[in-house]
This record gives C-alpha cells, sequence and structure tokens, in this order.
C-alpha cells in the first residue's frame, strides 16, 4: 500500500470488467479526483469515449492472450480537457491458481521529454535542411574538378576526387534521411500505403547501398524469404517509411554483427499481420537495455533517433517493433505490419 500511496507513477489495477480496483493516490491526482472515487470506475469515466476504447481494447487482448504491453506512448485527454503525454505498461493480473482476474498497469508522465524531444527534432529538421544545400554545392565542385573542369588533374589525384565525391553523395542521403525522419516525427500525418513487393521493392535496393560494408566486413546474408512461392511477399505499406525501418535494422546490424558475422532477415504469414525481423550475429543486448534503445537520444554509437523513429513509423502502420533474444542469444529485432 505505500507504493501505491507514494510513488509518483500512476499504478492501477482492473478487473475483468475494466473496472478500477486499486490505484495510487498519483493515479488519482493525475485525473483530479481522490483514489477512493475510481475504485469500481472505469477509464470510461475519466477519458473521452475514443481514447478509453482504446484503453479497453488494449486490456482485453491481454488478458484473453496473456501477453504484457510494454512501453506503450500515448496521448492522453484529462477531465478537464488537458492532454498529456504518457508511458504506460499493462500486464496479466492473475490469482494464486494462475488464472486471469484482471490488468495491471503502470505508467508515467512523459509531456516534458516529448516536448525536449520535439524540440530537438525541430532543431535538426532546421540544421540539416541548412547542411543539404552546401553538402550538394560540395559534390558538384569534386565532380567538376574530377573532369577537368579547373584544369589537368593527375590519375591518382582523380581517384581521390572520386572517393571524396561517393563520400559526399552517401553524407547527403545520410541529410536526407535526418531530415526525412525529423518531419514525420513532427508530423502526425500517415503516409500513403501501396502494395509492394517486400524482397524487390525494399530489401534488395537497400542491401545493394550496404554492399560495400557487407563485402568490407565479410558478412553473411541469411536469405529467410526463400521459402515464399515466387519469392514475392507483398505488404501494404508506405514505401519511404518502410524503407527507413529496414535501413536503420540492417545498419545496426551491420554495425554490431562484427567481421564475419551474419545477418537474416525473415517473414512468417501470422494470420491478420505479418511478422517481419531482422537478426545479427552481434552481441547479446540484456534484457534490461531491450526497452531503452528504443527511447530517443539512448544509443550509446548512433544518433539515438533511428530506432525511435522505426518504432513510431511501424506503429503508424498498425503494427509494433521490438528486440527480443534469439534462440542463439544473439539480437533479433522483430516487427509486425497488417496485412490490409
Amino acid at each position: 500500500m505505500a507504493l501505491l500511496r507514494y510513488s509518483e507513477d500512476s499504478i492501477f489495477f482492473k478487473d475483468m470488467d475494466g473496472r478500477f480496483v486499486l490505484v495510487s493516490e498519483a493515479k488519482a491526482r493525475r485525473s483530479d479526483v481522490c483514489w477512493e472515487d475510481m475504485v469500481g470506475k472505469t477509464d470510461f469515466d475519466f477519458l473521452p469515449l475514443e481514447e478509453a476504447q482504446k484503453c479497453r481494447d488494449d486490456e482485453i487482448f491481454i488478458m484473453e492472450t496473456g501477453e504484457s504491453l510494454v512501453d506503450k506512448e500515448e496521448e492522453l485527454t484529462r477531465l478537464n480537457g488537458t492532454k498529456s503525454w504518457i508511458s504506460v505498461s499493462k500486464f496479466p493480473w492473475k490469482d494464486i491458481d494462475g488464472e486471469t482476474i484482471g490488468v495491471i498497469g503502470i505508467s508515467r508522465d512523459i509531456s516534458e521529454r516529448k516536448k525536449l524531444e520535439n524540440h530537438i527534432l525541430r532543431m535538426l529538421s532546421i540544421a540539416t535542411h541548412d547542411m543539404r544545400s552546401p553538402i550538394a554545392s560540395i559534390a558538384l565542385t569534386i565532380k567538376l574538378l574530377t573532369r577537368g573542369r579547373f584544369g589537368e588533374v593527375s590519375g591518382s589525384v582523380k581517384q581521390t576526387l572520386y572517393d571524396v565525391f561517393d563520400r559526399m553523395v552517401r553524407l547527403e542521403k545520410i541529410v536526407e534521411e535526418y531530415l526525412t525522419k525529423s518531419s514525420l516525427m513532427n508530423s502526425s500525418e500517415i503516409g500513403k500505403k501501396e502494395l509492394l513487393d517486400l524482397r524487390e521493392d525494399i530489401i534488395d535496393p537497400i542491401l545493394g547501398e550496404f554492399s560495400q560494408e557487407i563485402e568490407k566486413g565479410d558478412i553473411q546474408i541469411d536469405n529467410c524469404l526463400g521459402a515464399i512461392p515466387g519469392d514475392k511477399i507483398i505488404v501494404s505499406a508506405n514505401k519511404n517509411w518502410l524503407a527507413i525501418v529496414y535501413r536503420n535494422l540492417l545498419s545496426n546490424a551491420i554495425s554490431y554483427t562484427g567481421k564475419g558475422g551474419v545477418i537474416a532477415y525473415g517473414f512468417e504469414d501470422n494470420g491478420e499481420m505479418y511478422r517481419l525481423n531482422v537478426y545479427n550475429s552481434g552481441k547479446p543486448i540484456p534484457a534490461e537495455k531491450r526497452l531503452s534503445i528504443f527511447e530517443m537520444f539512448e544509443s550509446e554509437g548512433g544518433s539515438g533517433i533511428g530506432l525511435p523513429v522505426s518504432r513510431e513509423l511501424v506503429r503508424r502502420h498498425g503494427g509494433d517493433l521490438w528486440c527480443e533474444e534469439a534462440q542463439d542469444g544473439h539480437p533479433n529485432f522483430v516487427f509486425t505490419l497488417p496485412k490490409d
């Protein structure tokens, strides 16, 4: 009971019908009521109908499947009309016999963090936008140099210029992608979906982008899609968004798998959803870090926005993205996409 009284997190226990059985004082305070006034009531008494229904749908899924919902970010509207962002986790509530009797949940207000993230993303958008033109101009100048526009250059110098030009083009693509990411994260719009051949339209072109890194690292690509009839997998998705997801996952896999490692990508048909994955034979990711790597700016070796952006894009498609441990202990990034 002390936890419910003194914790600053919103903690709650609900029965099978979604009625609050126990709530923390912080949970009640954020709903502008006393905790006693929440007992016996449901989210429909404290949230707009649509938001309350989403919460109820999540909890019915948890009780029916026994699966947990971890670190889901939601925007809630309070009774006084104010909005706030929360990070919520929900788990099956079971009795001593192991029978599910409801749901246990814990959430915390992340409104300030979201404001900071959005501010940083806006600054990133401005910075990448301002960088794009100078980078393109430098690349063009280098290209003119290789063609002798400013005077003859020797063979060795020309080869160096070719190399620098390739690097500038790569940098331009990186800046363009960061601009796309920051723009997407600052927008609530859903990108246009289209029917795509997963291999031909997404995976093969992206593997081509990383061909030099794959060859240099002596990395083996294990294609788990070969069993699909006709080698065609048709998905409904926004092409640019899905490309960003795979590009991030494959880029991370190349970075962390190590020389001579293995990267595998796969596909499963799970009824209403497709289950896709990108595995790498790099070092295992500790269980306690498999959630934090999806927090904005939490990466130890990169910008820290690749995985959070990828998860957000997958969620906007109606799926989800997470990291789990493969049977051999190595990291396996899994995401789902609805068929329609």
